[in-house]
């Protein structure tokens, strides 16, 4: 029997170019655009400093909302959230473009590049995968996540506890604006916790055929930096950026370096964007 292919969500895009006045020539003539793919109960606003940083740079960057993330936003009817139907609808929008495209996740996002480039190999141009590399799920997640479940709802002390683990100490202004990302319904929150805590099946990886890069924090808790280096020392094809002084949220603590690996990668592998 054929297996029905996922179904597909519109999602909301956020697509920025490079003013004339960025710091380099590039900013002139249109770029390969990055999609930048947020990860589980997690904002699109904590990705401003690095689209920041890649627009003064010249790059083109695409932010989307994975399906249900968008305020106000229903899912389609019958849709059910996985890695396969959150991948095929960003694969919708990674098709607008007339070339292969930069595709980078973060921690729930990643698992959805990497089954993207696994999927659908001629949209995709490198992947990057930021605070994320596939390994079992933190048991502590899982346990936390289950016990959610079992409740169906987010409850305050397990917002707080992944607050800290994912982003560490937080003016209150930061804590309220990356904190949005729990306010979602709990038919959205609930599904793609499940597909974070799953992640990719175990071959996946080797069959995305676009290089890909890790960006690692030094202090990541949620994925350690001895499991990045154990996923890129698996494929030549694999690269990988520790950046001190950053966890879990690289691109939010330190916007610049984790702009800079990016750039190197792409000047590296092609097509490049700058």
């Amino acid at each position: 029997m054929l297996q029905e292919p996922p179904g597909i969500a519109e999602l909301h895009v956020d697509r920025r170019r490079p003013a004339p006045s960025a710091s380099t020539t590039a900013a002139l003539t249109r770029q390969t655009p990055v999609i930048l793919v947020h990860g589980w109960a997690s904002p699109v606003a904590y990705w401003e400093p690095l689209a920041a940083e890649l627009l003064d740079a010249g790059f083109e960057v695409w932010i989307p909302e994975l399906p249900g993330y968008h305020p106000g936003e229903a899912l389609p009817e019958g849709f059910a959230w996985t890695l396969e139907s959150a991948a095929a609808s960003i694969a919708a929008i990674a098709a607008e473009y007339p070339s292969p495209v930069h595709i980078a996740g973060h921690s729930l996002g990643g698992s959805v590049a990497l089954t993207l480039a696994a999927n659908h190999p001629g949209l995709v141009a490198s992947v990057t995968l930021i605070g994320m590399v596939p390994a079992p799920p933190n048991q502590g997640f899982k346990s936390m996540l289950e016990a959610q479940l079992e409740q169906g709802f987010i409850d305050d002390a397990t917002r707080a506890k992944c607050m800290k683990a994912w982003f560490g100490p937080l003016a209150p202004d930061e804590e309220r604006l990356l904190g949005q990302g729990f306010d979602l319904p709990f038919d959205v929150l609930g599904p793609s916790g499940l597909a974070a805590m799953a992640g990719v099946a175990a071959d996946v990886p080797d069959k995305v055929t676009a290089p890909i890069l890790v960006i690692a924090g030094v202090g990541d808790r949620v994925r350690s930096l001895d499991q990045a280096e154990a996923f890129v020392a698996a494929s030549p094809r694999r690269q990988l950026v520790a950046i001190p002084e950053a966890g879990h949220s690289v691109h939010w603590e330190q916007p610049h370096a984790c702009a800079e690996a990016l750039g190197a990668f792409w000047r590296e592998t092609g097509p490049s964007p700058a």
